[in-house]
C-alpha cells in the first residue's frame, strides 16, 4: 500500500518565459518550453523522486502524450488514471520569475471520474473537478489534506469549500488562499498550513522560517514544497518537522534552477 494517494492534474504545460506581469498592453515572449506539469503530477513525482511509495489519481486525454507520463512511471508513481476523448489537460503560464499567471483548459477534467477505494496513510486532494474531490474524500480512509491551488475561486462554491475543509484533517493554503477563504468562514489554525513564499510557513501560529533564494523562478516551488513534506512524513518526521525539512528541500530545488533533489542524506538535511 502507498503511503500517499494525490488526486489532481497532469496537465501538459505551456511555458512562456517573460520579464513580468503586464500591467496593461503586452509582453514579449522570450522563450516557450512545453513540459508535463500539473498539481497532482508534480506533487507525486516530487514525493516519489524522493522515495516515497505515491499513487496518482487523475484524468487526462488518451493522446496525452506518452513521454510525459513515462516521465512519472520512471519516478515510480503508480498511475491510476482515466482517459476520455477529451483535449488536454492544458495549462499555460507567464512565467516572470517571482511571479506567474496561469491559463487552464480543463479537458478531462471537467467531469467526475471514477469513485476509488483510498486506504494510504495520506490522501492529498490538489486541484480538480470540486464533485470529484468530495466523493473522494467522503471514502478516503486516511488522513485527508485539502490542498484547492489557484481554483479554490473559480471552481469551488463557498458552500462546498466549506464541507470540504469539515472533511479535511489538514489544509494547505498560499496567503492568497487563505485570505480568501478566512473571508467567509473560519479556518482551524491547528490543521492549516500556511505557505509564505521567501518568508517560510505558518503553522499552528507559528512562522517556520525558510532560505531566500534571490532571482530564481519560483515555478512549481509550492509543489516541491508538498512533495517534501510527504516525503519527510513518510520518514517519521512531526509535522513541525516535516515543515522544516520541506522548507530546506524547496530552498535547494530553487538554487538548482527548479531540479528537484534524487537522493539526500535526511540525517544530515533535516
Amino acid at each position: 500500500m502507498s503511503f500517499l494517494t494525490v488526486v489532481g492534474h497532469v496537465n501538459v504545460d505551456i511555458i512562456l518565459k517573460i520579464r513580468q506581469i503586464p500591467a496593461f498592453g503586452s509582453e514579449e515572449v522570450k522563450s516557450i518550453e512545453r513540459k508535463l506539469g500539473g498539481t497532482g503530477a508534480n506533487i507525486a513525482m516530487f514525493a516519489a523522486s524522493l522515495g516515497t511509495p505515491v499513487d496518482l489519481i487523475s484524468r487526462v486525454s488518451r493522446s496525452f502524450p506518452e513521454d510525459m507520463l513515462l516521465k512519472l512511471r520512471n519516478d515510480h508513481v503508480n498511475l491510476k488514471l482515466e482517459m476520455t476523448e477529451d483535449e488536454g489537460p492544458f495549462c499555460y503560464i507567464a512565467d516572470a520569475g517571482n511571479n506567474q499567471i496561469a491559463y487552464m483548459y480543463q479537458g478531462p477534467m471537467n467531469s467526475v471520474g471514477k469513485d476509488y477505494e483510498i486506504e494510504s496513510e495520506f490522501c492529498h486532494f490538489a486541484t480538480s473537478n470540486p464533485e470529484w474531490i468530495l466523493r473522494l474524500m467522503r471514502r478516503a480512509k486516511g488522513i485527508k489534506v485539502f490542498d484547492p491551488g489557484q481554483e479554490v475561486k473559480y471552481r469551488w462554491k463557498q458552500e462546498r469549500i466549506v464541507e470540504a475543509l469539515r472533511m479535511a484533517d489538514l489544509v494547505i493554503l498560499n496567503e492568497a488562499e487563505f485570505n480568501y477563504l478566512s473571508s467567509f468562514t473560519r479556518l482551524d489554525h491547528e490543521k492549516t498550513i500556511v505557505t509564505l513564499g521567501d518568508r517560510g510557513a505558518i503553522f499552528r501560529d507559528e512562522l517556520i522560517p525558510t532560505e531566500r533564494v534571490a532571482k530564481a523562478s519560483t515555478l512549481g516551488a509550492g509543489d516541491m514544497f508538498r512533495g517534501a513534506l510527504y516525503s519527510s512524513l513518510f520518514r517519521g518526521r512531526s509535522m513541525k518537522q516535516a515543515i522544516v525539512c520541506a522548507n530546506r528541500i524547496t530552498s535547494f530545488y530553487l538554487r538548482n534552477g527548479g531540479v528537484a533533489p534524487k537522493q539526500l542524506d535526511w540525517d544530515e538535511t533535516c
